[in-house]
């Protein structure tokens, strides 16, 4: 990485530990392997329009990058964001973020409405959890692993062709959160900021 770019963002990594700063240094270099990157506000993100109207106080971006393929045809954004520990009682546990996540997000070309897709768990399986998700995997053996819930039916098949699905499959790691709301896919891991989750969500967004 050029030395210019640490210069240019210095401001906005003040807050963050020296490990994370090396860790959001090295997944831009990887990155830029195959795309161009750029650090944008947060505000010229597809974060505000992805963002729900309550605001969740304990969970902040603070860093995102723009990415663009070298066509400049397929465009995401890739989110570090604080997320603050909480006790029982729902104070904050320290006054630094507890972890930095990282998060995705790209803007597809349709209005699929409202989709949450998570794996299943083994506890979830066992015990047959599946009533209150209205797509119904169970008889599908391509994916029978996800719950998936949809405001429109229809939307939600037509969002889940096989190309998505086996791009879903591909997720690595079982704990991941994905969204969409309208026309914003919102993929999230919500552990530790990783080289390996930045580049599993990049991976998914560019398939998608």
């Amino acid at each position: 990485m050029e030395l210019d770019f640490r210069k240019l963002y210095v401001t906005k990594l003040f807050n963050f530990s020296k490990e994370d700063e090396k860790l959001i240094f090295e997944i831009h270099d990887r990155l830029s392997e195959k795309f161009t990157v750029s650090v944008v506000e947060i505000k010229d993100s597809l974060y505000p329009q992805f963002k729900s109207s309550d605001i969740n106080f304990l969970q902040e971006p603070k860093l995102c990058y723009h990415i663009m393929d070298n066509n400049m045809t397929n465009i995401f954004y890739i989110l570090f964001v604080n997320t603050i520990g909480t006790t029982a009682k729902g104070t904050r546990t320290t006054d630094e973020y507890d972890t930095l996540e990282v998060w995705g997000l790209k803007k597809m070309n349709e209005d699929f409405g409202f989709i949450s897709i998570n794996k299943k768990k083994m506890a979830d399986k066992i015990a047959g959890i599946f009533n209150r998700f209205n797509i119904n995997f169970k008889e599908s053996k391509d994916f029978k692993d996800f719950y998936v819930l949809g405001s429109d039916p229809y939307k939600t098949m037509a969002f889940l062709n096989p190309h998505r699905k086996n791009a879903v499959k591909s997720i690595t790691d079982g704990d991941f959160k994905l969204e969409v709301k309208n026309d914003i896919v919102g993929l999230s891991i919500p552990k530790a900021l990783s080289l390996e989750n930045a580049l599993m969500i990049s991976k998914f967004l560019q398939e998608i």
